[in-house]
C-alpha cells in the first residue's frame, strides 16, 4: 500500500513485523503524521528487539513518545493499538518525548490494569519507562488520581508503590535518567530497577488500583519528568537487561 503524507509518497508495506505494521496502520487511517522511512526500520528493529527476548507478550500497554512523527502518533500505544492522552499540553520534543510541567500537564494511557490487566495481575507486574529528564523531590513519575497509590516517585524515601497500599520496606530512589521501573515478582518481593542494576525490596501486595494509570502526575502532584517511552505488563526481572538493551539501542540512535 502505497500513501502520500504531507506531500511525501511513502510505502507502509515495508517488510515489517506485523505487529509494528499494525501500529503503522492505525497511525495512518487517524490521518497522524507517521515517522520517517529511516526510522520505521529503527522502531521495527525495537519490536523484533522485545519479541525476541520475550517482552513483547508480557506487556498489556507500551508506548514510545521518541519519535520524528508527530505528538499524536508519539502517543500511540504500540500494544493495545488505541491513543494515550496529552493531557494541558506536556512539551514534546521529536525523538525525545514528552516532559511535564510540574503544575498541571500529565499524560494519561488510559489503561486500567484492574480491569483491562491480562498479564498485569497482582503479585506478577511491572510499571517502567525510559527517563530523558526525572523528576526533582517528591515528584511523581507515574501514578494514579488517588494520591501515593501505584506511585514511581522522585526520591529515595517511602512511598514507591506497586499494587500494595504499602510503601517499600526499604527506602531506595528509583527515579534516574534511563530505564526506571518496578517489577513485582510475588505476593511480598518487589524489584526497583535503576538502568541494569535491579534492587531486590519487599512490600505485600494489596490490591490493584482500580484507576486509569498516568504519567508525570500521582493524586495532586504533578512532574518535570521527561518521558521516552512507557510499559506495563508482566514482571520483567528476568528480562530487564534485554529491555534496556532494546531501548538504549533504539533511543541512542535517534
Amino acid at each position: 500500500m502505497i500513501l502520500a503524507t504531507h506531500g511525501i509518497t511513502a510505502s507502509l508495506s515495508g517488510g515489517f513485523d506485523s505487529d509494528y505494521q499494525a501500529v503503522l496502520n492505525y497511525g495512518n487511517s487517524l490521518g497522524y503524521t507517521l515517522p520517517s522511512v529511516g526510522q520505521r526500520t529503527k522502531q521495527n528493529q525495537l519490536m523484533l528487539d522485545l519479541k525476541a527476548a520475550g517482552i513483547w507478550n508480557k506487556l498489556d500497554t507500551f508506548s514510545v513518545f521518541a519519535t520524528d512523527g508527530n505528538s499524536n502518533f508519539a502517543l500511540i500505544d504500540w500494544k493495545r493499538l488505541t491513543t494515550y492522552t496529552a493531557v494541558n499540553s506536556p512539551t514534546f520534543t521529536t525523538n525525545t518525548g514528552f516532559q511535564g510541567n510540574g503544575t498541571s500537564s500529565y499524560i494519561s494511557t488510559n489503561f486500567n490494569p484492574a480491569t483491562s490487566g491480562v498479564n498485569y495481575t497482582l503479585n506478577n507486574a511491572s510499571r517502567f519507562l525510559w527517563q530523558k529528564v526525572k523528576g526533582l523531590g517528591t515528584n511523581p513519575s507515574d501514578g494514579v488520581i488517588t494520591a501515593n497509590l501505584n506511585c514511581i516517585l522522585s526520591h529515595g524515601t517511602i512511598g514507591n508503590r506497586i499494587n500494595t497500599s504499602n510503601p517499600l520496606t526499604t527506602s531506595r530512589q528509583v527515579s534516574v535518567v534511563g530505564l526506571t521501573g518496578l517489577y513485582r515478582r510475588s505476593s511480598l518481593d518487589v524489584d526497583c530497577i535503576t538502568n541494569l542494576t535491579i534492587f531486590p525490596n519487599t512490600a505485600l501486595s494489596t490490591s490493584i488500583n482500580s484507576n486509569n494509570q498516568l504519567i508525570m502526575r500521582g493524586g495532586n502532584s504533578y512532574s518535570i519528568v521527561q518521558a521516552s517511552c512507557y510499559g506495563m505488563g508482566a514482571s520483567l526481572t528476568s528480562e530487564n537487561t534485554d529491555l534496556y538493551n532494546a531501548l538504549n539501542t533504539y533511543l541512542t540512535s535517534l
